[in-house]
C-alpha cells in the first residue's frame, strides 16, 4: 500500500460522508484511489486488492460484501449539487456498481457527469497517502484528516462550528462538552502525528461565551511542483470559497516548537489582543 495516493478535486470536501463507518470510509477512498485518471474506463478489482488497500482485515466474506454494499448505499444518499441561481443539478458519484462473489471482484465506474473530480486535476486538489488515512481509528479524525490536506500548504483552516458540524456529520443532540471529548480530543491525538504542532483554536463570539469558530493551525508542508503540475495551486481561484487556502498574517510569522499539539479557546477580542501584545513586541526586538 506504501506510496499509493488519493487525488481529487477540493469540492469533494464538502460532501460530508454520513453515517460511513471506519471500514467503509477506507473502502471508499481506495475506490477513489483506483478511479483517479481512468477517465469514464469501467475498472475490475479484485477484492483481494481492494481489502489490501483498504486495510480491511477481518476475515469473513460476508461482512466484507455486506460492507460493500453498504458503502453503495450511503454513496446513492449523498449526492453533488450544482446551483445556479434557485436551479440546482443533482449528481452520485458513482454510476455502476457491481458486486461479483464468484469471480471475487468489484466493477465500479465513474459518473461522466462527475468524471472531473478524479480525472485531469490541475489545481485545487486534495491529495494524500492513503495509508495515512486507513491507519487511523476515528471517523471524526479521518474526514478532518481529508480536509486539512486540502490546507496542507498553508497550515490553516478556519470553520464555523456549525459548518463543522455538518461536514464530520456530528450528532445534533451534542453539546460542546462531547464535541471536545468525542471529536476534538481524537483528532487532536491522531492527526498530531500527521500534522506538526497541530492547534485547534476555539473562538468564542465578541460578547458570548459560545463556539462560533474553529480555527486549525499546523506546520505547513512544503510544496513540491511537478512536471504534471506546474506552479498553479497558489494563483488558481477555486469554485468554493471554502477550498481556498489563505494563510493569515499571524500564522505566517509564528515560531514553530515540536510536540505542541493542543486545544485552546479564547473569545475574538482576547484573539486581537493577544496578536497585538505578539506585534509590539516584535517591534520592541
Amino acid at each position: 500500500m506504501t506510496g499509493e495516493t488519493v487525488v481529487y478535486q477540493n469540492e469533494m470536501n464538502l460532501v460530508p460522508l454520513r453515517n460511513f463507518t471506519n471500514a467503509e470510509i477506507d473502502i471508499f477512498f481506495s475506490l477513489c484511489n483506483k478511479l483517479k485518471e481512468q477517465d469514464l474506463k469501467e475498472l475490475t478489482i479484485p477484492f483481494e486488492e481492494l481489502r489490501y488497500l483498504s486495510n480491511y482485515y477481518h476475515r469473513s466474506q460476508k461482512r466484507f460484501v455486506n460492507d460493500l454494499e453498504h458503502v453503495y448505499d450511503k454513496l446513492i444518499s449523498l449526492t453533488y449539487t450544482e446551483r445556479s441561481g434557485l436551479s440546482f443539478k443533482k449528481f452520485v458519484l458513482f454510476t455502476g456498481y457491481e458486486v461479483d462473489v464468484d469471480k471475487q471482484e468489484l466493477i465500479v465506474s465513474i459518473n461522466p457527469n462527475l468524471k472531473h473530480v478524479l480525472n485531469d486535476i490541475t489545481g485545487d486538489f486534495t491529495k494524500f497517502e492513503l495509508q495515512e488515512m486507513t491507519q487511523l481509528k476515528s471517523t471524526y479524525a479521518k474526514n478532518m484528516f481529508r480536509i486539512l490536506k486540502q490546507y496542507k500548504h498553508t497550515g490553516y483552516f478556519k470553520i464555523q462550528i456549525d459548518d463543522f458540524r455538518e461536514r464530520l456529520d456530528i450528532p445534533q443532540n451534542y453539546r460542546m462538552t462531547n464535541i471536545n471529548q468525542r471529536v476534538l480530543n481524537p483528532i487532536i491525538n491522531e492527526l498530531g502525528f500527521i500534522f506538526k504542532d497541530l492547534n485547534i483554536n476555539k473562538i468564542s463570539a465578541k460578547k458570548s461565551r459560545k463556539i462560533e469558530w474553529l480555527e486549525f493551525t499546523f506546520e505547513p508542508e512544503k510544496r513540491i511542483h511537478s512536471k504534471r503540475q506546474p506552479e498553479m495551486a497558489e494563483h488558481s481561484k477555486p469554485k468554493q470559497k471554502e477550498s481556498r487556502e489563505m494563510t493569515p498574517e499571524w500564522l505566517k510569522n509564528k515560531d514553530y516548537e515540536e510536540g505542541n499539539s493542543k486545544s485552546t479557546e479564547y473569545t475574538e477580542e482576547e484573539r486581537e489582543r493577544f496578536l497585538k501584545f505578539i506585534e509590539e513586541q516584535k517591534k520592541n526586538k
